[in-house]
């Protein structure tokens, strides 16, 4: 019989060890993996990145030559046109005609005088259907310039902006790891914390239920007063709506981690609680180094700032005096052989100059000009107000991290000593040596301190990875922090 017995008991606690094992356990630095690897809004701003180097891929591609085939073929007409006499009436006759060409045309932008150098050839063919009159006019090549003199040259603004909106895509995205990875934290501790209270509550439930059958027995006996009993009675209500409520408070935790991940309710069921860092002392400088360095929204200013510089020299050009110069050389002819334009061309020049002069404006271009001037003005006052706070708040984070290192030990040994207070005064009170008002006030200091600690235990690694997202900094690897 007692081989039997020990043999199941054997059993049992092999199964009971399986059922351990069973539960799915997952950790903080599991859960930050997936994050990264499931999140819609790192996923977004990966998108941003590609974006912006398809940009600055077609933005260089706008630097280089291009050649364009420009062809006309065939441009029949057969109609009726209008033709001037000699004695200035007009006279319609039907016409067949067909007047097709063909063209190659190679330009190349000049970005630091903002003008385009070009060069073309073509040939053109003309048909009279009803005379059979054939003719033809070519340019065997013609290079020349257009060139806008005191006007808006764009490359020379888009050779700073461009750079500055990769460097600028880059960094957002390295922000929206670290902030995906700060707001998944403060979901997973707030099912550890959901889970504490649930905890908490199963406790009181059933220290809650032994003391009431202690106290009912004493009452039988005299020991007791009914109104202990009836205390005891509403702290037992009272744990067990606690239970209920925690229960649905951890539910809750879990959809909302479970739905910023991505996911459908997991299976999981247990949450560690993670280790604290090691105690190191706040380089102050080296955080305000390494924002200047890291963070999107100064690269977003002197990116909006070039913006803006380029805004008002546009403005300034197009309300302003403007002249353009254009000049080509080349060869050209017109000949009833195509061999003819190829073999014996003629010299061909060309030169102009256009002026715009504004000579009455009512002051649009003085408003113009004010106007952009105003909003560069308000963008620089919008920047320094943002960085003053993005300062405050990191310095705030880092003083509150520096003292949470030191809190947490002493949190942690009140909360060991609450509960050790407790069950002494548990133990107490069933001797009868303490009154139910003394264990309650012990009981509650006791869920007190649980709570404070998981809070502060929050805190400290809720701070520790804004202090990343603010700075783009690691103050545990030393480093500054990239992805790829």
């Amino acid at each position: 019989m007692k081989k039997i017995l020990k043999t199941i008991f054997t059993v049992l606690l092999i199964i009971a060890a399986h059922l351990v094992q069973a539960q799915s356990t997952i950790s903080l630095s599991e859960i930050l993996q997936q994050v990264q690897e499931n999140s819609f809004a790192i996923q977004s701003a990966k998108t941003d990145v590609a974006i912006a180097e398809e940009g600055n891929k077609f933005y260089k591609s706008l630097l280089k030559p291009s050649v364009t085939l420009f062809a006309n073929l065939p441009n029949f007409s057969k109609t009726s046109s209008p033709i001037v006499q000699p004695n200035g009436t007009i006279a319609f006759q039907s016409i067949r005609q067909a007047n097709s060409s063909l063209s190659l045309f190679a330009t190349q932008a000049i970005t630091k005088t903002g003008g385009t150098l070009f060069l073309n050839t073509d040939l053109q063919r003309f048909d009279d259907l009803t005379s059979e009159f054939r003719t033809y006019n070519g340019i065997p090549i013609r290079l020349g310039i257009s060139q806008p003199l005191f006007g808006f040259n764009p490359w020379k603004y888009d050779n700073e902006i461009q750079p500055l909106l990769i460097e600028e895509a880059k960094k957002n995205y390295n922000t929206a790891i670290e902030s995906a990875m700060s707001d998944a934290t403060s979901l997973y501790f707030d099912i550890l914390i959901a889970n504490q209270n649930l905890e908490i509550a199963r406790t009181n439930e059933r220290v809650n239920e032994d003391l009431l059958r202690i106290t009912e027995e004493r009452l039988t006996l005299g020991k007791v007063s009914k109104d202990e009993k009836l205390q005891l009675e509403i702290e037992l209500n009272n744990a067990r709506l606690s239970v209920s409520q925690a229960n649905n408070e951890l539910e809750q935790a879990k959809a909302r981690l479970n739905t910023f991940l991505g996911q459908s309710n997991s299976a999981i069921e247990i949450y560690s609680e993670p280790n604290l860092l090691a105690e190191r002392k706040i380089d102050y400088e080296q955080l305000r180094n390494s924002y200047q360095k890291n963070r999107p929204e100064i690269t977003a200013y002197q990116r909006s700032l070039a913006e803006s510089k380029r805004d008002i020299a546009e403005t300034k050009a197009n309300f302003g005096f403007q002249a353009n110069i254009n000049a080509s050389i080349g060869l050209a002819r017109g000949s009833e052989t195509p061999s003819e334009i190829y073999s014996d061309p003629f010299d061909e020049q060309q030169f102009n100059i256009t002026l715009q002069v504004p000579l009455l404006d009512w002051g649009k271009r003085k408003s113009a000009v004010a106007q952009a001037k105003l909003r560069q003005d308000n963008l620089t006052a919008s920047y320094d107000q943002q960085i003053l706070t993005l300062e405050n708040n990191i310095n705030q984070l880092a003083l509150a991290f520096e003292r949470l290192q030191k809190d947490i030990s002493l949190l942690k040994e009140i909360m060991e000593k609450s509960d050790e207070r407790f069950t002494i005064s548990n133990e107490r009170y069933v001797l009868g040596n303490i009154s139910i008002t003394n264990l309650t006030l012990a009981q509650r200091e006791k869920d007190q301190a649980k709570r404070n600690y998981i809070n502060a235990l929050k805190s400290y690694w809720v701070s520790y990875y804004q202090l990343r997202l603010f700075t783009g900094y690691d103050i545990v690897t030393q480093s500054d922090i990239t992805y790829e």
